[in-house]
């Protein structure tokens, strides 16, 4: 018999960014199904059916949800990201913040360009920071803010010069903010740094889930490394994933905060 999904987020209200598909689109579901009114956020439009479909699943869990077009290199984008998570909202505040949008495009030291550069950090690191200052004068107290980090932050993994960068840069603001916004705003702010994960649209690392294609000897890096997995010889599921960020999100992660929990199966001890 099936067991009945535990309310605890019940009248909460989360942003969850990226999250038409993959790991954002399983925190979303999961967060609803706990019983919090969730923000779902697509970019493109080919986000958009995707994320249709998300409030579809998220309807019958009797929660709230709000479907947002949001670029996140776009400042005034964020603000409507804020604006829709206030209007579901039944107390006001916003609960949840979770960073999961990224963008992970593959590049070479030596083929980089300022745009590239830019396009990665305006998404990976100044959004995160941005909509987080938009979110703060309406954070209610307990409040949970998640970033979404990854393994490539750690282990030094070919091509990913930015987005090694952006998510490490990720890791430290995580401990920045604990300790800046904690008692101010009665928060806690952690990291989920997962390794490679199977989505459901193919069996790429999750820092290729928002639609870049993964070049093979990327792939062909990480194979060795996941048959070394010590947990098992495989990528992560989305469902791996999911429930330590709910835990992060939850009032029983009340005494973890400035920490980075890793959801790797082993593949990078932290």
């Amino acid at each position: 018999m099936a067991t009945q999904q535990v309310k605890n987020l019940a009248s909460k209200t989360a942003i969850v960014t990226g999250s038409s598909r993959g790991i954002g689109a399983g925190i979303a579901l999961d967060l609803a199904k706990r019983g919090a009114n969730v923000v779902v956020n697509y970019t493109s439009t080919r986000g958009e059916a995707a994320a249709a479909q998300l409030a579809k699943e998220i309807e019958p869990t009797g929660s709230k949800v709000a479907v947002v077009q949001a670029n996140m290199a776009v400042y005034e984008d964020l603000k409507r990201l804020v604006d829709a998570a206030l209007a579901i909202s039944e107390t006001g505040k916003i609960d949840i913040l979770v960073h999961n949008a990224a963008t992970g495009d593959d590049c070479y030291l030596e083929d980089m360009t300022e745009a590239f550069y830019q396009a990665q950090t305006d998404v990976n690191l100044k959004a995160p920071i941005f909509l987080t200052q938009l979110v703060l004068p309406h954070i209610a107290r307990g409040g949970r803010i998640v970033l979404i980090s990854s393994v490539s932050a750690r282990m030094g993994m070919p091509q990913q010069t930015v987005y090694a960068a952006t998510k490490a840069a990720l890791e430290g603001v995580c401990k920045v903010w604990a300790t800046e916004l904690g008692k101010k705003y009665g928060i806690t702010v952690n990291c989920c740094s997962p390794g490679p994960v199977a989505t459901d649209m193919s069996l790429l690392p999750e820092m290729y889930e928002l639609g870049t294609e993964c070049e093979p000897d990327v792939l062909a890096d990480f194979q060795p490394i996941i048959e070394a997995t010590p947990a098992a010889a495989r990528v992560g599921e989305v469902s791996d994933i999911v429930p330590i960020v709910s835990f992060l999100c939850s009032e029983e992660s009340r005494w973890v905060t400035g920490s980075t929990v890793s959801g790797s199966g082993g593949m990078n001890f932290i």
